[in-house]
């Protein structure tokens, strides 16, 4: 089911299977968020919960049992309740009953809330321990923005802006060992040590991730035109960019994670993996993700 918000001369679109935020236009009519495709990405803004990224043959050991969770977890292909709908409002929601046996050992509700702003839209992961103990889950957005957002313009005409230095590089992607390598650092990809150029070189090996970066803003704009979106993550300690190498990505995912996929130096025990998130017993938590139109 598709569920419309309207603010104003804003409207946005989210799809109740995977609550993905399939629509962001302004009042121009220009679409912010890449409409998928199959062929090249099926998916637009999956949301990653329980896991960011993928484990070690898609497998973990929790209280030694073993369990087993697909790449960004299974939200992207369940649906989600609608809970709550105004005009500019709604909430989504799915507990541990809608997870696939074997998946992960903990009760718990998560629900997503997205709400359209004056000049874009804030969406909230909520976490809710529903268990009789702590729990444990990474979790992260994963939302691609069309690049370029004008007709006329390249994905090379785009260029991502930090708020301030970056000290630290960004880690890459091994493709052949399936993990995030973190016994090197790749250098910061722009001169001025805030701005990246967009290259499809630069996505050549999946997704680059800053995970120690000071920054929980990040903007992305075009040198040949004035549109572009500021992404602000108060809650999450990393952030990845990512699209397709192939000229067929006309998009650019800005993905704010606390967790990663598996990494180097991590070994296959669950609350061994970076950036893991506690519950305690009866607890709440909130991860907001605010996308500011310019």
């Amino acid at each position: 089911m598709i569920v419309r918000l309207k603010k104003g001369e804003l409207t946005a679109a989210v799809d109740t299977m995977g609550a993905q935020l399939i629509s962001l236009m302004d009042g121009g009519k220009t679409e912010y968020i890449w409409q998928r495709n199959p062929e090249v990405w099926k998916n637009c803004s999956p949301i990653l919960f329980p896991i960011v990224g993928n484990l070690r043959n898609d497998k973990t050991r929790i209280g030694g049992k073993e369990y087993s969770i697909v790449k960004h977890g299974p939200c992207k292909s369940l649906e989600f309740k609608l809970l709550y709908q105004a005009g500019w409002e709604a909430v989504f929601g799915l507990d541990q009953d809608s997870f696939p046996d074997g998946t992960y050992p903990w009760k718990f509700e998560l629900r997503v809330r997205y709400r359209l702003e004056e000049k874009g839209l804030t969406a909230v992961l909520e976490v809710n321990n529903r268990d009789e103990e702590d729990i444990w889950y990474c979790l992260g957005f994963h939302t691609g923005f069309n690049c370029p957002l004008t007709a006329g313009e390249q994905f090379e005409d785009y260029y991502l802006e930090f708020p301030q230095q970056q000290e630290a590089g960004y880690r890459g992607y091994d493709t052949e060992k399936l993990e995030f390598d973190r016994t090197k650092e790749h250098p910061f990809p722009g001169a001025d040590g805030k701005t990246i150029p967009l290259t499809r070189e630069l996505f050549a090996n999946d997704a680059i991730w800053f995970d120690r970066t000071p920054s929980r803003k990040v903007s992305l704009k075009s040198r040949a035109g004035e549109k572009g979106v500021e992404v602000m993550f108060p809650d999450f300690d990393t952030v990845a960019f990512w699209t397709t190498p192939g000229g067929d990505g006309t998009f650019l995912c800005i993905e704010p994670w606390n967790g990663s996929a598996v990494c180097s130096d991590e070994d296959d025990e669950f609350l061994h993996k970076n950036h893991l998130q506690k519950l305690e017993k009866g607890k709440s938590e909130t991860y907001t993700m605010t996308i500011t139109l310019l």
